[in-house]
């Protein structure tokens, strides 16, 4: 029986380490303290919390998927360094008055506006980060089959092996495997 693209993702999904739980967004609206075009904002703050930080800051490649209180699966993207540097507690701003705030906000650069649009239809969904990397995403692929399992010609490419199964996934999305990840698809 063949295994749907959705199917082997939430697999992955599951398999992976739970590293952030963003349980709304609202509040008072910030900028990025950066001089970044488009992804400075003004953004709309989380209600978040680091689940694991020993691997959301680990100096590893990964694969991470973003997966809403629904059970889609909406972002599948890679890690070259580490998952802290993409979804990065960054310096804020007031929305209005520019005054540096004391903490720092998260963001993530393709997803946030993503998550923005989505508060706008359900403000109560939650969302959760995972991450994998290719030493714990390996054996599952060996598992799963092909096509997916043809990818451990990779073994010892840690950053191949989940840059690969990145654009599998992303290729083959459906309405339970959506894909946010725009640098990848091109929409």
């Amino acid at each position: 029986m063949q295994i749907s693209p959705h199917e082997r993702a939430f697999e992955i999904f599951q398999a992976a380490t739970p590293v952030i739980r963003i349980d709304s967004i609202g509040g008072r609206r910030w900028r990025r303290n950066v001089a970044s075009g488009g992804r400075i904002g003004p953004w709309l703050q989380a209600q978040y919390e680091i689940l694991n930080n020993r691997v959301w800051a680990a100096k590893i490649p990964c694969m991470y998927m973003v997966a809403g209180s629904d059970g889609v699966i909406r972002y599948v993207g890679i890690s070259r360094n580490r998952m802290k540097d993409r979804w990065r507690e960054s310096p804020a701003l007031d929305a209005e008055t520019l005054e540096p705030w004391p903490q720092k906000q998260l963001f993530h650069s393709q997803c946030w506006r993503q998550i923005e649009r989505e508060n706008v239809i359900n403000p109560f969904m939650t969302y959760e980060v995972r991450c994998i990397d290719a030493d714990k995403l390996l054996p599952l692929l060996e598992r799963q089959g092909p096509p997916l399992s043809a990818f451990a010609a990779l073994r010892g490419d840690g950053e191949g092996i989940v840059a690969a199964v990145e654009r599998w996934l992303c290729n083959n999305k459906s309405e339970k495997l959506v894909s946010w990840n725009i640098a990848m698809t091109g929409k």
